[in-house]
């Protein structure tokens, strides 16, 4: 326990999605954010500088975001990419297969009948 009775441990992360308004923990969200040129921008490992933008990882969602709910959200006007879903399913088997790879070099991927 630390100082003022509050506990040390954190919990999930939990974020909002702008288009449906569920609070959800942020590994269900995509996040985004308005770049220089106020282009939205996905950012799948969640690095990028600015204010985040959560949306649920649901291709029907992502589709009713690009209506206007990331102007809403960034309270400016800001472009979206024609094939902002494509995009984000482009960058999220990337990042499946890299985690796939960077387990195996690690030794901790099993795979075939004789390893399982």
């Amino acid at each position: 326990m630390a100082r003022g009775g509050h506990n040390k441990e954190r919990g999930d992360a939990t974020r909002k999605c702008i288009v449906t308004g569920e609070v959800q923990p942020k590994a269900g969200l995509i996040r985004f954010v308005v770049g220089p040129d106020n282009q939205v921008y996905p950012d799948v490992l969640g690095k990028l500088p600015g204010r985040g933008m959560y949306v649920t990882a649901d291709r029907s969602v992502l589709e009713q975001a690009r209506k206007g709910q990331f102007s809403r959200s960034a309270k400016q006007a800001v472009t979206v990419m024609d094939d902002l879903v494509d995009e984000v399913e482009r960058q999220l088997a990337r990042l499946t297969v890299d985690l796939i790879a960077l387990t195996r070099k690690a030794g901790r991927a099993v795979c075939g009948f004789e390893k399982v």
